[in-house]
């Protein structure tokens, strides 16, 4: 992050089923990527973006929200 971009001031993230594509098409449409698709330790995949004026987007999956269990038990 260079030292003209804003701080965070609130963060934001989608869903999706393709973390890979999602941030490519992000970087194609003239988005800059904090960091392309990496797999956090607790198995979620994100990709980051900030924007002009201070919000955090992540694109990720998050395995939990698709393997079928319950969460809640």
């Amino acid at each position: 992050m260079a030292e003209q971009d804003p701080r965070p001031q609130a963060s934001i993230e989608f869903e999706v089923a393709d973390v890979a594509a999602a941030a490519n098409e992000l970087e194609a449409k003239g988005y800059r990527l904090l960091h392309g698709a990496r797999t956090e330790p607790w198995a979620q995949t994100t990709a980051r973006l900030l924007t002009p004026d201070g919000l955090l987007v992540a694109v990720c999956y998050t395995p939990l929200f698709h393997d079928g269990s319950d969460a809640s038990t």
